[in-house]
């Protein structure tokens, strides 16, 4: 039988993720809309429904290395906090969003908590299976990838190279400045009074 271990993390993930925005124990806290996830990241999550989404990470985390609690949970989701001209150091994930995660998906019926831990139960383990057996018959469609808009160059016109390009500005600049000296060249004085004499009449 197909289990998480035969499909890709991300897929199932995000199956998972779609089947639990269907149920009502699962839903974001009011701050969600403006928490971060942890105290190494600048901004808040940029997915809307990113609450579903970790939920499904921590429902699947559970599944591969339970039992285990908040505290070693906070350790997979932390990250390096950029701590400016220091190095950057290692910093845990928020508790928070994982204990009300964990709770969630308790009230929901596919984790238990005893004392060794958050463990899967057996509706739980038979959820993700059936999920993860539909995600290798059909895996669905990759994420389109952001791109940054770059700054585009001018083009050259036809039958013109870059260097020709870059040749013919330099002339002209040039140009324009050889002109402005011719310009504002004074005239000597030499000439003046010769011009002057020659006007007098003998």
């Amino acid at each position: 039988m197909t289990t998480v271990y035969d499909v890709p993390p991300d897929h199932i993930i995000r199956r998972v993720a779609e089947e639990l925005k269907k149920r009502k124990e699962i839903v974001p806290p009011e701050w969600a809309a403006f928490a971060k996830t942890g105290v190494h990241k600048e901004l808040p999550p940029e997915d809307p429904d990113w609450w579903f989404t970790r939920a499904a990470a921590v429902l699947r985390r559970v599944y591969v290395d339970g039992p285990l609690g908040v505290e070693r949970m906070r350790s997979f989701y932390g990250g390096n906090k950029n701590r400016g001209s220091k190095p950057n150091a290692f910093r845990k994930g928020s508790g928070s969003i994982l204990r009300k995660s964990l709770q969630q998906l308790e009230a929901a019926g596919l984790i238990i908590h005893d004392k060794t831990g958050r463990r899967m139960s057996p509706a739980g383990m038979q959820f993700l299976d059936n999920l993860s057996q539909e995600v290798k018959k059909n895996p669905p469609a990759p994420v389109p990838k952001r791109v940054k808009p770059s700054a585009e160059p001018e083009p050259a016109k036809k039958g013109e190279s870059k260097k020709g390009a870059k040749a013919k500005a330099g002339d002209k600049a040039a140009e324009g400045a050889d002109g402005a000296k011719a310009e504002k060249k004074p005239a000597k004085k030499s000439e003046g009074k010769k011009a002057d004499k020659a006007e007098v009449p003998k």
